[in-house]
């Protein structure tokens, strides 16, 4: 049945490629950055890079910034507790990929994701010869990992997450993708609900370890909890979609009425939307700033348009809005809320947070974030943790709980990978 499943998957791989490639493109043209390292997206390699690569590298792949977050704290842990170790990185994106290249080392080598055609692939995993191929989340390639396992080169998935309508969508095909998921050697869980929801798709209990989050696996510190009655509070949207920004910055301008030193600061998810972003406000009459430009954050919005620099805004945060939530958001699924709790600042989001739960919602129910629908629901909730600090504190300790789980995420999961490759009678079984 494993064969069956790849030749399926590399017959329609093609046709989808073409049938998804002029939204891909646009997507590319307005996203930029595709030209960093473009030959290696077709397997390419030049001579040099291959001798800085060398081969026995472990092999970590994660699409976009978020999984590279996850990836780059997993490889870092793992390198500590093994000076010896040494990554290869891929990731899909561009700014996955400018984030990585900032990390970058001896041990660490950014590569752009090779496009997973059988005959790249498998040349790709001989020429390299990884020790171990893990991959990130949901980012599975079929070719891949058939190519390593024909090496006996073991393979895993970390952190593994399965959406409500990906879960749907295996177990209606469950004959062909249960022998796919069976082939990996180590799939590590963040949620106990999860162990039942995979064992349903036909998966191998054997192969699921429940680790917890790496995501969420860092302490919250009371320390960065901003202080009480700020004289410029700063209301920070993070990660924003199309239709969040104008009902975020209107939602900005009813608070100014009480709060008039309130700052606020728009971080879209993707940097490249600042043109569309600052039309949008200025269709409800809010000029902004761009942080691109050198802009400081003052009494006139702060448009957060770089990479990688939004982590460093949410210790400095009074409230924090998380984006990709809103029912008027071109896209839902939720973006990461749990980093700017880490950093102690109170947290609001919309009512779509799918790629998030039950973890929002063991939030909500805690108190330690508050889920809001509309422009009148975050104005409202916002003045609230402005003028409680009391309040603020509360909701950061609730989140504490909340994540306590979490806490030895990343060091369970590379316990996990050395055994992998410690004990090869252990995977191979």
């Amino acid at each position: 049945m494993k064969r069956i499943t790849l030749f399926l998957y590399n017959l329609l791989f093609v046709p989808i490629l073409l049938i998804l490639l002029p939204g891909y493109l646009t997507r590319i043209r307005r996203r930029g950055g595709y030209g960093n390292k473009a030959l290696q997206r077709f397997g390419i390699f030049d001579a040099y890079a291959l001798a800085r690569i060398g081969t026995g590298r472990i092999w970590l792949h994660a699409v976009s910034v978020g999984e590279v977050g996850i990836a780059l704290k997993f490889a870092r842990e793992y390198r500590r507790r093994n000076p010896a170790a040494r990554f290869l990185l891929s990731t899909t994106t561009s700014t996955g990929l400018a984030i990585v290249e900032k990390s970058s080392s001896e041990w660490l080598e950014p590569i752009a994701n090779p496009v997973d055609f059988p005959v790249i692939t498998s040349r790709l995993v001989r020429r390299l010869k990884p020790s171990a191929l893990l991959m990130v989340e949901a980012d599975l390639w079929p070719n891949r990992i058939a190519a390593c396992k024909a090496q006996e080169i073991p393979v895993a998935l970390l952190n593994a997450r399965l959406s409500p309508r990906s879960e749907t969508r295996f177990r209606m095909v469950r004959p062909f993708t249960a022998p796919f998921f069976n082939q990996l050697n180590v799939i590590t869980l963040t949620d106990p609900g999860d162990v039942a929801r995979w064992i349903s798709l036909g998966v191998d209990k054997g192969l699921l370890h429940l680790t917890g989050n790496i995501k969420h696996d860092a302490p919250i510190s009371a320390g960065t909890i901003p202080e009480s009655d700020p004289s410029d509070p700063i209301f920070l949207a993070a990660s924003t979609h199309e239709g969040e920004e104008r009902e975020i910055a209107a939602a900005w301008l009813t608070l100014r009425k009480d709060f008039p030193r309130l700052r606020l600061i728009i971080a879209p998810r993707h940097a490249e939307r600042r043109s569309e972003v600052r039309t949008a406000l200025e269709s409800i009459g809010i000029s902004c700033r761009l942080r691109s430009e050198g802009a400081e954050i003052s009494d006139v919005p702060l448009l957060l348009d770089t990479t990688g620099e939004l982590s460093r805004w949410y210790p400095k945060a009074t409230v924090v809005f998380v984006g990709k939530s809103l029912s008027l958001s071109v896209n839902h699924g939720g973006q990461n809320m749990i980093e700017p709790l880490q950093a102690g600042a109170p947290v609001l989001f919309g009512p779509h947070t799918g790629n998030f739960e039950p973890l929002a919602t063991h939030l909500c129910e805690a108190g330690a974030a508050i889920r809001v629908n509309d422009l009148e629901e975050i104005a409202s909730a916002t003045r609230i943790l402005l003028q409680d600090a009391g309040k603020r504190s509360a909701m950061i300790a609730a989140a504490t709980g909340v994540l306590k789980p979490h806490q030895g995420a990343t060091i369970r999961n590379c316990e996990l990978v050395e055994r992998l490759l410690s004990l090869p009678d252990w995977y191979r079984a």
